[in-house]
């Protein structure tokens, strides 16, 4: 039989656990690290760290009794032997075995706990005298008193290890980030792909905002086959931004003065999104950075990729969003690139659209997580999305809300 919980601190064997995965993580190819996204990389880490708490079945499956003796000091304390029976029962478990071994911050102290582990059963043993009134209840007495305290301390470690669960991404997230971050700067410095998009100087400013230049950055390729790592070119999260407030206020501008929108179709209201945006940004040296594509479709194009997307569309409800979105994923294969859903709303049904379109990005095959929370919901939600074909690429959606006049004024 073995020494149940004897092995060390619970905690200590956790603590192991984390630095074993993390160096694990240290030593993974600069192409995985870089070609992966971080949160599908904190997801994986702790996916390999995360234990499953100790459960024990109710009921033994199996059991037996045999007889033996043992030595005893009869009333004259002379050596003699006694009759007794020796009994065990087998009990399933699942979860982690190690979690057998190792003591949990509270635990019963003192108490020797023993029985034989394998294979996910534990057979616990016990003996009682043969003389016993009531040999049956006995035995069953002895054997679930030996069961209960392995019961008692598996609810003190199932308490250590749900803390220990539900801590491992914000464990790993930092290892992972600052990796990926030192790896991309050795990259950038050996000399990062540029795309070169600035403000222009002459840019109108009809809403107020700061202006900032916009380059592209290097981020990873996709690797599903875990091919070599390839840089390539994307706006940066502040470029991004940027241009998503570019729109913002156009939206807001166009809220204020329904006049301009009322009665227009989604390529009328493209084109005055994009002639703010290419009124404030310019690629190259000239020429629009912002481009049309195809009847709704706004694109920063970096030779055959699309590193930003802007798609409009009146919402016609649940259905028509999923198809809009299946025109962002067409339009960007790559992953780590980024992309606007700009949804205009009829006055009308303003009020019920917010969530419906929610419930609808989370209901589409794509879907991964949200984004970072915004600051107004009825006007910008965010969402991470992965390609159906390979979920380890992923794309920032903004979802933008302007709330219009379908119809025009008669």
């Amino acid at each position: 039989m073995a020494d149940l919980f004897q092995r060390g601190e619970l905690s200590e064997y956790l603590r192991k656990r984390v630095l074993s995965i993390r160096d694990n993580f240290e030593r993974m190819s600069e192409d995985e690290v870089l070609s992966r996204s971080t949160e599908d990389l904190v997801a994986e880490l702790a996916e390999q760290a995360r234990l499953e708490p100790l459960a024990i079945g109710t009921d033994p499956i199996d059991g037996g009794v045999e007889q033996g003796s043992v030595q005893v000091r009869d009333y004259f304390d002379r050596p003699a032997r006694q009759a007794v029976y020796n009994v065990h029962a087998v009990y399933e478990f699942s979860g982690s075995e190690d979690l057998l071994h190792f003591a949990p911050s509270q635990r019963l102290a003192y108490t020797a706990i023993q029985a034989d582990v394998g294979r996910g059963k534990l057979t616990v043993h016990a003996t009682i005298s043969a003389n016993a009134a009531n040999t049956p209840t006995e035995a069953r007495k002895a054997f679930e008193n030996a069961i209960g305290k392995i019961r008692t301390n598996a609810r003190y470690s199932a308490t250590d290890v749900a803390a220990f669960n539900s801590g491992l991404e914000a464990q790993f997230r930092p290892a992972v980030e600052r990796r990926k971050e030192l790896l991309q700067k050795r990259r950038d410095l050996a000399g990062a792909l540029g795309f070169p998009m600035q403000k222009r100087t002459d840019a109108p400013a009809p809403v107020p905002m700061q202006r900032k230049d916009i380059g592209t950055r290097r981020t990873p390729a996709a690797a599903r086959v875990r091919e070599p790592y390839k840089d390539e070119p994307a706006l940066t999260e502040a470029q991004y931004e940027d241009a998503i407030a570019v729109v913002e206020s156009t939206l807001l501008a166009m809220e204020r003065t329904p006049s301009v929108a009322s009665g227009k179709d989604e390529e009328d209201l493209r084109d005055q999104i994009l002639v703010q945006l290419n009124g404030t940004f310019q690629g190259s040296a000239t020429g629009e950075t912002f481009i049309q594509a195809g009847k709704t479709d706004i694109l920063v194009r970096v030779e055959d990729r699309h590193v930003f997307v802007g798609e409009c569309k009146w919402w016609t409800g649940e259905k028509g969003l999923g198809e809009a979105i299946d025109q962002l994923l067409s339009y960007l294969p790559w992953r780590d690139e980024k992309a606007a859903l700009i949804v205009f709303i009829d006055r009308k049904d303003a009020s019920a659209v917010f969530e419906k379109a929610e419930a609808a990005v989370k209901a589409h095959p794509a879907y991964k997580r949200g984004g970072k929370t915004s600051a107004d919901p009825t006007k910008r939600r965010n969402f991470v999305l992965g390609h159906p074909d390979d979920p380890e690429r992923e794309i920032q959606v903004a979802v933008l809300f302007a709330v219009l006049p379908k119809e025009a004024k008669k």
